[in-house]
């Protein structure tokens, strides 16, 4: 089916797919990018056919690779052209998940092949097709199991094998099973007011009127989002800055460092801005935040979103996070640092693909850097929220015992009024959340301090 004007429905899914593994742009900022080069009357219906497919297909990426490389036997499909590659995760995705007639589904690849590379690559993508149509997905699995059952579980829930292996070991088998089951469940929206032009009760008041359905949360500018009629991102409300889309998780951060208007607030990491934007309201716009990131062009976007919620005590500055001295001393500090977002898989299944134990080892050493420069930024008596949305314990509890031991900050006693506590010694003074108990982002979170 051509959508638009010499631009087929599949090679916009394998350019956004294409932007999403080379640039590692996440699914949304890679469409909005593809997008800008199509038109034609079916564009925004297509839009959305277009995320949902780059979505499932980065979900269950692992499930789709494990059927292709099957079928190819001898070679991988990480070894062929990353273009084709994608082409054929397409074909496999609507035949065996989609359930798109496979002829239908096989010509509408072949074309694009056809156009892009040549006609013996066709031919061997029809083969391929033809394989993969008849290919037993079940039968595979069962075979796997009985062989590895490791690898079963890593191909079964689409996850990173090395994540799999973590889980067990950090939470045991059966649970361990219930964080996999519920990273593939469809994401949970939370809404924050903007305490800047409205308050919780107005807020959900409108939700309601509107045919949204919410629920009181354990944060209290925070509403989970139960039904909908209408996506609250069309809403008003929404359009005018009174609330903003954050997990629940991540929008507990502001209210555990607690700052006061008037009080100098650095924070190290800030874009895309969510945290920072959450402590401004909170300050109600008393103050200053010094909002630092590497990334110029994040910053630009929270320069527009800061005009939309009316914000008006945030400095935004490009600089490294590792490095950034103001001349000045901090009263509080934000470092929700960089890191493997092993925790964000059910809201951005991408990043399951981008890390391995050596990234790791690199962000680690990252973090560390950050932990250091947040210190010499911060004055004697002041408070920092350490946080990361990773579940691995050298990223989380790890770093806070680096932090006490090597930098010389404290960790402080604080009364987290929900989620879970974390692991060694310092377990019970720290803050954790996770998908398949607390319905959100899994999350770690540690309140820090300079005698």
């Amino acid at each position: 089916m051509e959508l638009f004007y010499r631009v087929s429905f599949q090679e916009v899914v394998a350019d956004a797919l294409s932007l999403v593994e080379e640039r590692e742009l996440s699914s949304k900022h890679a469409l909005e990018r593809v997008f800008r080069k199509v038109a034609g009357k079916d564009r925004e219906k297509a839009r959305g056919l277009a995320h949902a497919y780059v979505f499932e297909i980065e979900k269950w990426r692992a499930k789709i690779d494990f059927i292709i490389n099957s079928v190819l036997k001898g070679s991988k499909v990480e070894d062929l052209d990353p273009y084709l590659a994608n082409l054929l995760r397409i074909g496999t995705f609507e035949i065996h998940f989609r359930k798109v007639p496979p002829a239908v589904a096989t010509d509408s690849i072949i074309r694009v092949v056809k156009e892009r590379f040549d006609f013996s690559r066709a031919k061997f993508v029809n083969a391929l097709m033809h394989s993969i149509e008849k290919f037993d997905v079940e039968r595979a699995l069962k075979r796997l199991k009985e062989r590895d059952r490791i690898e079963w579980l890593s191909v079964r829930f689409s996850h990173p094998r090395w994540y799999v292996e973590y889980v067990i070991e950090l939470l045991g088998y059966d649970e361990a099973v219930r964080l996999l089951l519920s990273n593939n469940r469809p994401q949970r929206y939370y809404v924050r007011a903007n305490t800047l032009k409205t308050d919780v009760d107005s807020l959900r008041d409108y939700l309601e009127e509107n045919g949204v359905r919410t629920a009181l949360t354990p944060v209290p500018d925070v509403l989970k989002v139960l039904d909908y009629k209408t996506p609250v991102t069309r809403l008003d409300w929404y359009k005018e800055g009174k609330f903003v889309i954050q997990d629940l998780a991540s929008a507990y951060v502001a209210h555990v460092l607690n700052p006061e208007p008037g009080e100098r607030v650095l924070d190290l990491a800030a874009a895309p801005g969510s945290k920072t934007f959450h402590v401004a309201a909170l300050m109600e716009n008393k103050g200053e935040i010094v909002a630092v990131d590497y990334s110029y062009d994040r910053l630009m976007r929270m320069k527009e979103k800061m005009k939309l919620l009316g914000i008006k005590n945030v400095k935004l500055v490009h600089a490294d996070g590792q490095s950034f001295r103001d001349k000045a001393k901090f009263d509080r500090i934000i470092l929700d640092a960089p890191c493997s977002s092993s925790g964000t898989y059910r809201q951005f299944p991408e990043v399951k693909w981008r890390f391995d134990e050596w990234k790791i080892k690199r962000i680690i050493s990252v973090q560390r850097n950050m932990l250091r420069n947040a210190y010499e930024n911060l004055r004697e008596g002041g408070e920092m929220t350490y946080s990361t949305c990773s579940i691995r314990i050298d990223e989380d509890e790890e770093n806070v015992l680096f932090a006490i031991e090597k930098v010389g900050l404290e960790l402080l006693n604080y009364d987290f009024s929900w989620g879970d506590r974390g692991f060694l010694e310092i377990g019970d003074k720290v803050f954790r959340a996770w998908t398949h108990r607390h319905d959100c982002n899994s999350f770690f979170i540690a309140k820090m301090g300079k005698g």
